[in-house]
């Protein structure tokens, strides 16, 4: 729970995420699993969710999101449709690839906040005037998470606002095989949301 759910948790307290307000997460991963249990423990509005998993998108509805396939057409635009044409308050990029960083930054409604967790070396390009400065739209970037945050964090998952349910969680071995699989397995978008080496 400490890596995922406390980035996830940092991420969202940098956006300055308010009750009701709507969320757009790319990327259900252990990160997005965690950031859309925390957004619905704040209090927010709608949450869709960006994958291109299958897998991963039927099981979203379930945890209180709202599925957007990647592969079927633009995200910006799904989410757009789905907010009549407004965008998110907040959006939350985890994936760590540049056209979901620009994806995430687009969807943004007037005075929208994107916070860029997911690491790439990829170059970011955006259109200044209409999508930051005439929204008045911001990035932040995030990294990792602050100590202070931790108590919160536990007091969610004490509460059970944060829990991994079973089937969310998959464990491997120590051996390099195992984990090699799981790496190789991430590079194709795995259908298992967390994977813990359990040495």
């Amino acid at each position: 729970m400490m890596c995922s759910s406390a980035t996830a948790l940092h991420a969202l307290n940098k956006a300055r995420l308010k009750s009701d307000e709507r969320v757009a997460i790319f990327g259900f991963g252990g990160l997005g699993f965690s950031a859309l249990q925390l957004a619905r423990a704040f209090g927010c509005g709608e949450v869709y969710v960006v994958d291109i998993n299958p897998a991963k998108l039927a099981s979203i509805a379930t945890f209180g999101g709202i599925p957007i396939d990647a592969m079927a057409g633009d995200p910006v635009e799904q989410i757009r449709a789905a907010t009549d044409g407004k965008g998110v308050d907040v959006s939350i990029e985890l994936v760590g690839s540049a056209i979901t960083m620009g994806q995430a930054v687009r969807c943004l409604a007037v005075f929208g906040r994107a916070a860029l967790v997911g690491l790439t070396a990829e170059s970011l390009s955006v259109l200044p005037y209409t999508e930051i400065i005439n929204k008045e739209a911001e990035i932040i970037g995030v990294s990792d998470h602050l100590a202070t945050e931790l108590p919160l964090l536990m007091q969610f998952a004490r509460s059970g606002k944060l829990c991994f349910p079973e089937g969310t969680l998959r464990s491997v071995g120590l051996g390099a095989a195992q984990i090699n699989a799981v790496l190789d397995e991430l590079a194709k978008s795995s259908d298992h949301i967390r994977t813990v080496i359990v040495l």
